[in-house]
């Protein structure tokens, strides 16, 4: 039973091995065999406080199309609190909404069982953890999420390691990229921590290394940034329809034709980081896609994130692979 709720059977059915007129109140479960609506009510916690109407009983019936639950809100088969509400209404804590339909609410999600190497490996990724958030160091090479061909990836992994649904990661980073992504164990820290980073009050700082010796100690690359196909173009202004995208470098060392750059994402698109420095000549080491690959991984490693409103302040060490030592010609010559 999915934790906050409360279920209710007021709908009495007629049993056929008694006389007339006498009826036998059954399990939930057996209402839907009968095809009769079956009352159940939600209580609503502090994690869905000021979600709205709609969404909630989205989440809650997934096989309902949103269509058809505007319809059943319209109707007045879901209420809160007794009373008819709209689907932009936005539930408080405390309230309860009574769901009158045939459908049951949808099962949870099943789990990913995790082979005792992957218990390993996500045990080993944890770099932080509290009672709201969790902060992995994403290996490279692993996908965030199930998809693309992926039966799963790290979320659904974390989620399984953690026994808990309602884990997710508020932010991602590509497949070849590695270091610091940010979870959250409950939906409330969820909503917060998106809107801080709508708000651009979360911090995020990558290590990179790009091919060639880049001249300025400092800079900052503003461009605007859309996706096209399979890969992110870069464009000149918004009116190409792209995205602003603001990131700030400074350089940490300079060797052999290649550059260490510290940077901080001032914005969050897909690929700013690895386009924006390629359309300088300055591609990012291993970059497959927009750069000339490599033996190695790709060297963009997301290594501190600083959430000020959490007095949270996490950096990793770079991994080994990082040393510029190693590194020639942009492939990888020594462990």
């Amino acid at each position: 039973m999915p934790t906050g709720c409360v279920f209710f059977s007021p709908v009495f059915v007629k049993s056929s091995n008694v006389q007339a007129h006498t009826y036998y109140l059954l399990p939930c479960s057996e209402y839907h065999e009968y095809g009769a609506p079956s009352l159940v009510n939600f209580i609503i916690d502090p994690d869905y406080h000021n979600t709205r109407l709609d969404r909630f009983i989205r989440n809650r019936y997934r096989e309902i199309a949103l269509a058809g639950i505007f319809g059943l809100i319209r109707k007045g088969r879901i209420r809160v609190n007794g009373r008819k509400r709209k689907p932009n209404y936005r539930l408080q804590e405390g309230d309860t909404v009574e769901v009158n339909i045939a459908a049951p609410p949808s099962p949870q999600k099943a789990q990913v069982l995790l082979s005792p190497d992957e218990r390993k490996m996500v045990a080993a990724c944890i770099a932080y953890e509290d009672e709201n958030i969790l902060l992995c160091n994403k290996p490279p090479g692993l996908v965030m999420h199930r998809g693309s061909g992926h039966a799963y990836g790290l979320a659904e992994m974390v989620q399984s390691y953690v026994s808990n649904p309602h884990f997710t990661f508020v932010n991602r980073i590509d497949k070849a990229t590695s270091g610091l992504v940010i979870g959250s164990k409950n939906i409330k820290t969820s909503r917060r921590l998106s809107e801080l980073f709508w708000n651009q009050a979360i911090a995020k700082y990558y290590a990179i290394v790009v091919e060639g010796l880049v001249a300025e100690d400092q800079f900052t690359l503003t461009s605007y940034l859309k996706k096209e196909d399979d890969r992110v173009r870069e464009h000149e202004n918004v009116q190409d329809g792209g995205k602003k995208s603001v990131s700030f470098f400074s350089v940490a060392q300079r060797q052999d034709e290649t550059t260490l750059l510290d940077a901080r994402l001032l914005t969050g698109r897909t690929h700013q980081l690895r386009v924006q420095l390629a359309r300088r000549n300055h591609p990012i080491v291993g970059d497959g896609k927009y750069g000339h690959g490599g033996s190695g991984p790709m060297l963009l490693f997301s290594r501190r994130v600083v959430i000020g409103e959490f007095n949270l302040d996490v950096t990793l060490p770079l991994p080994d692979y990082f040393n510029l030592r190693n590194w020639k010609n942009g492939k990888l010559t020594a462990p």
